[in-house]
């Protein structure tokens, strides 16, 4: 597809990988990239959201398509990331936004569900921006953002989700470090208001490369 570079499509031949696309903040953030002007896949474990939402981009006059995937599975957020590549030709936004959120009281919490919380919000998260990453620093840098609640705001039954945004901090501040000179930014985003979440993410995208 080709776009006419303007003030309203600042983002005109960027590409953007949105997981959890298909609800809440991901699915803010999905139309606000694509309103800007990128092409968008819309990545989403339930493929009738991620398929609704990328319907509702193509009518608008966007360009998205939708990708049915499990952030814990390396093959297929590997698959995601070189259909994305071949259909539009780069990657150079990473919105991870795909978690889970139990809210199972510490107390009771079964080990399955744990383990489950890990899997998708830690495991996924550095297995997505692994593989997100080395596609960026081969071609030039982009961005990696990743929505996070503020561990202020969580409360009783969220503790399988505190441990692992905890976790995400830590990566997120690392992996800054270790990939400074690479170009590839990675930034956290304040995970609240869908429509913020995505306006912050929009934000940083606008901010001179």
């Amino acid at each position: 597809m080709t776009h006419t570079n303007n003030n309203h499509q600042p983002l005109v031949e960027r590409v953007a990988i949105v997981t959890g696309g298909g609800h809440g903040a991901g699915e803010a953030i999905a139309y606000v990239l694509a309103s800007a002007g990128a092409c968008v896949c819309v990545n989403d474990l339930n493929p009738d959201r991620a398929g609704r939402v990328a319907t509702a981009i193509l009518d608008s006059g966007g360009e998205a398509f939708a990708f049915q995937g499990d952030v814990s599975n390396k093959f297929q957020m590997a698959a995601m990331i070189e259909t994305t590549r071949d259909r539009y030709n780069g990657l150079h936004i990473f919105a991870h936004h795909a978690h889970i959120s139990p809210t199972e009281s510490f107390l009771t919490m079964d080990e399955w569900e744990v383990r489950r919380t890990i899997e998708v919000n830690l495991v996924g998260s550095f297995l997505c921006m692994q593989l997100a990453a080395r596609v960026m620093a081969d071609e030039g840098g982009g961005l990696i953002a990743v929505p996070l609640r503020s561990l202020e705001s969580l409360g009783s039954g969220q503790s399988a989700l505190a441990a692992t945004q905890v976790g995400i901090i830590g990566l997120l501040g690392v992996l800054e470090m270790e990939l400074e000179q690479t170009g590839v930014r990675l930034e956290s985003l304040s995970l609240g208001d869908p429509d913020e979440t995505a306006d912050q993410l929009l934000s940083l995208c606008l901010e001179p490369r």
